[in-house]
């Protein structure tokens, strides 16, 4: 599985070899991420300075066991909407909301929909 990423610059001049489609599609991957991480999760991140929403701690399965890492879940969701993101086109609003029908448990919903990177870091 690839891991969440802040977007930064392709790795053009790190790997000057790298194909343009593999450049558009780590853009994307990086760009699906910052979306993930504006969603209100609950639990909380294992560090103040970390800046991707996942791992977090405080978030247990319905068998009582404290989650570890990043659900897959996630990373499907992540998944599409790269997808969407790298092919240039329109979400498909019915299969993101099935995606993220997937995720409820995790959302903690008091905070509202989506949060700016500034309000993240005031959230306890």
């Amino acid at each position: 599985m690839r891991e969440f990423k802040r977007l930064q610059m392709p790795a053009l001049t790190r790997e000057p070899n790298a194909r343009c489609s593999e450049i558009v599609a780590e853009a994307a991957f990086a760009l699906a991420s910052g979306i993930i991480n504006t969603i209100p999760f609950v639990g909380n991140k294992l560090d103040e300075q970390q800046a991707q929403a996942w791992p977090r701690s405080g978030i247990f399965t319905d068998d009582g066991v404290e989650m570890t890492g990043t659900p897959p879940e996630i990373f499907e969701l992540c998944e599409l909407l790269a997808s969407y993101i790298e092919k240039g086109s329109s979400f498909d609003v019915f299969e993101v909301f099935h995606k993220i029908a997937r995720i409820d448990r995790l959302i903690d919903w008091r905070q509202g929909a989506l949060l700016s990177p500034e309000s993240e870091n005031t959230r306890h």
